[in-house]
């Protein structure tokens, strides 16, 4: 019977892979770079479903060849043992032990079952509310994988002081000899990165962006923060990434609303995070429908 269970939760672990690929959900959760490892478990998973069915049905077989031994060997004789206290013993600890298996087996076929018939929420503006605006400069310095990042993808969380400067350096090469800078899903986290190490070297520079509206604390009338959810790794590590955007004139935009702006590259003191920070004065934007993944990724560390 455990094989049996054993096949069941094999084939549904299968099955929610295979559909979250198959859907494009699998985006979601973790950085495409690393999605062949999630594919790869599909066939793992399937060949492990074979290897343990082939398991179960040669254990029935030898179940049934036994019971039938026992059958023939005890046919004619008619053996009555009376052992009722000791019988109600061992009965009690099969059930109880029996019940242990099965809520085992609950608990592990939970996932796979709701990841496939719940759907998959896309991270909005309500999250960043929900986890609380903040900045890394304002936590606990001393608990760096504690903080959840807003704003500057930050790599220094995940590799060491030196490497990360050789890396920030490497990658800005691509940007500052650029008059006009278009961030665009493939490169927007590393885009980012850059403006937020090197603020005064992109002063004056046009940048070109797209996200939603984030309406943050302590903003001016004209002010928004726009963002994207980006994954680093995998949805663990993601963050709301973006910066705040300055229209010429006062205006409202609601939470989640997707744009497109242009403007030049500015600093100015932001107070809730009592700290300098980018800002985009905005000279052109317009509304955009919501992309299809609307999710941006670290696609190299080189």
């Amino acid at each position: 019977m455990r094989s049996l269970y054993r096949i069941v939760i094999l084939l549904l672990f299968t099955n929610l892979f295979f559909m979250l690929h198959s859907t494009g959900n699998i985006s979601k959760y973790i950085n495409q770079k690393y999605s062949f490892l999630s594919y790869s478990m599909i066939y793992v998973l399937f060949f492990l479903t074979i290897v343990e069915g082939i398991r179960w049905y040669f254990a029935s077989k030898k179940n049934e060849i036994e019971h039938q031994h026992n059958c023939d060997c005890h046919h004619g004789h008619d053996h009555h043992h009376h052992h009722h206290g000791r019988g109600e013993g061992i009965e009690k600890k099969f059930t109880k032990k029996k019940l242990k298996r099965i809520l085992g087996y609950t608990f592990v076929l939970i996932p796979a079952i709701s990841g496939v018939v719940l759907p998959v929420a896309t991270l909005d503006s309500q999250l960043v509310d929900a986890k609380g605006f903040s900045f890394p400069a304002l936590e606990d310095g001393n608990d760096k994988y504690g903080t959840h990042q807003v704003l500057n993808p930050d790599m220094s969380k995940f590799m060491n002081q030196g490497d990360f400067q050789d890396l920030v350096h490497k990658e800005s090469k691509s940007y500052v000899g650029k008059n006009n800078i278009a961030l665009t899903d493939k490169d927007f986290l590393v885009g980012l990165e850059v403006i937020y190490n090197f603020p005064g070297t992109f002063a004056g520079k046009t940048i070109t962006m797209k996200g939603f509206s984030y309406n943050g604390p302590g903003l001016q009338p004209n002010q928004l923060f726009l963002l994207r959810f980006g994954i680093i790794h995998c949805v663990a590590d993601s963050g709301a990434f973006g910066m705040l955007i300055q229209f010429p004139n006062n205006i409202h935009i609601p939470n989640d609303q997707w744009y497109q702006v242009t403007g030049t590259m500015d600093t100015v003191f932001y107070q809730p995070m009592k700290m300098k920070i980018p800002v985009l004065k905005v000279t052109s934007y317009k509304a955009i429908p919501k992309p299809n993944d609307p999710y941006v990724y670290r696609n190299s560390l080189n």
